[in-house]
C-alpha cells in the first residue's frame, strides 16, 4: 500500500491593535494540507471566546483520506522571544490536541524561519479522524492594562481551508465577544447577537477570513456601559436588560455620528498594519448599520 508524507498546518490567528497604537497579534492559521491534496475536511466546528486578557479557542475538525494510506506529520505554528504573542502563539502555550479522542503527544520543532507544534498522524485509506486542537492564548499589548481594550482587529485565517480535497462540508463558526460597536465582520452570513457572531456554512469554499474590525475607542463600550468581565456575562446582563438604557442611547449616537469618518481613516490604517485586504465600502456600511441597530434593541430592552 502507497505511503504518502504530508504536512498540515492548523490554527487561529488573533489581532488586536489600538488607534494610535497598532498592535497586531496572532497565531496560526486552520488546519491545512500541504502536499496531500486527497485529504479533506468533512466538518469543522471553531468556537472561539476573546476575553479581556486571552482568548480560548478550540477547533474541531473531521478529516477523511481519500487517497492511499498517508503518514501525517501536523503542525501549529508558535513564537519564542521577541515574536511571542505578536507573530504567533507563545510555544509556551499549553496546546491540548486529541486524535478520535486519544491525547497525542506535542513536541516543539523550529526551523530556520519559524517554530512549531508538531505531532505525528496516519490515515488508512478512507479512514475518518475527529481532530481536536485547544489552547488559551494571550492577548498581548503591553501600552493595555486590559489588552482587549486596544484590540484593533481580530482575525482568524479560515482560507488555509481552501488547501483540502473540495469544499470544507459543513463550517460551523461561534465567535463570543465584548466587541459589539463593529465597523466590519468577514465573512459575509454571520448572524449577531449581543456579544456573539455566529455562522453555519455548508460545502464551504474559504475566500475570506474571519475578520472583526470594532470602532477604534469605542469597540467595548457595550460591555463597558453594562459593567461586564466576559463575554457570557455581557450576554446574560443584557438578556436581563441589566444596563443602563441612557448610556446605550448615548453609545448609539456616538456610533452613528463617528462611524463613517473613522472607517475612513482606521480602516487603512489596520489594513496596512494587520496585513488585510482593505474591507469593501458597501461591507462597512452594512456591519456600520447591523452594529447601530443591535445596540438600539439593547437599549429598547434596557431596563435601567
Amino acid at each position: 500500500m502507497n505511503m504518502r508524507t504530508a504536512l498540515m498546518m492548523c490554527g487561529v490567528v488573533l489581532s488586536p491593535a489600538a488607534l494610535a497604537d497598532p498592535h497586531p497579534m496572532s497565531s496560526g492559521a486552520t488546519p491545512a494540507p500541504v502536499t496531500d491534496a486527497n485529504i479533506a475536511m468533512v466538518a469543522e466546528t471553531l468556537t472561539i471566546d476573546i476575553g479581556l486578557r486571552a482568548a480560548t479557542v478550540r477547533a474541531a475538525v473531521t478529516i477523511e483520506n481519500r487517497g492511499d494510506a498517508t503518514s501525517l506529520v501536523v503542525g501549529f505554528p508558535c513564537a519564542v522571544g521577541e515574536d511571542a504573542g505578536s507573530i504567533d502563539p507563545p510555544c509556551k502555550v499549553a496546546l491540548a490536541v486529541t486524535a478520535n479522542g486519544k491525547k497525542l503527544r506535542v513536541v516543539t520543532k523550529k526551523t530556520k524561519t519559524q517554530s512549531h507544534w508538531t505531532w505525528p498522524m496516519k490515515l488508512a485509506a478512507a479512514e475518518k479522524v475527529e481532530l481536536v486542537v485547544a489552547y488559551r492564548a494571550p492577548l498581548v499589548n503591553d501600552r493595555y492594562s486590559v489588552p482587549a481594550s486596544g484590540m484593533g482587529l481580530f482575525a482568524y485565517r479560515l482560507t488555509t481551508g481552501a488547501r483540502w480535497a473540495g469544499p470544507i462540508g459543513t463550517l460551523n463558526i461561534t465567535v463570543d465577544h465584548m466587541h459589539d460597536a463593529l465597523l466590519y465582520v468577514s465573512p459575509a452570513g454571520g448572524k449577531r447577537e449581543p456579544g456573539r457572531i455566529t455562522w453555519q456554512l455548508k460545502d464551504h469554499e474559504p475566500t475570506e477570513e474571519v475578520l472583526l474590525i470594532p470602532y477604534p475607542r469605542i469597540g467595548m463600550d457595550v460591555a463597558t456601559r453594562a459593567g461586564a468581565k466576559t463575554s457570557a456575562e455581557l450576554r446574560t446582563k443584557i438578556a436581563a436588560g441589566d444596563v443602563s438604557r441612557a448610556k446605550l442611547e448615548e453609545l448609539v449616537k456616538e456610533m452613528t455620528d463617528e462611524g463613517p469618518e473613522l472607517a475612513k481613516e482606521w480602516l487603512p490604517t489596520i489594513s496596512r498594519v494587520s496585513k488585510v485586504p482593505l474591507p469593501a465600502p458597501d461591507r462597512v456600511s452594512a456591519t456600520i448599520k447591523e452594529s447601530i441597530e443591535l445596540v438600539k434593541a439593547m437599549a429598547a430592552s434596557a431596563k435601567k
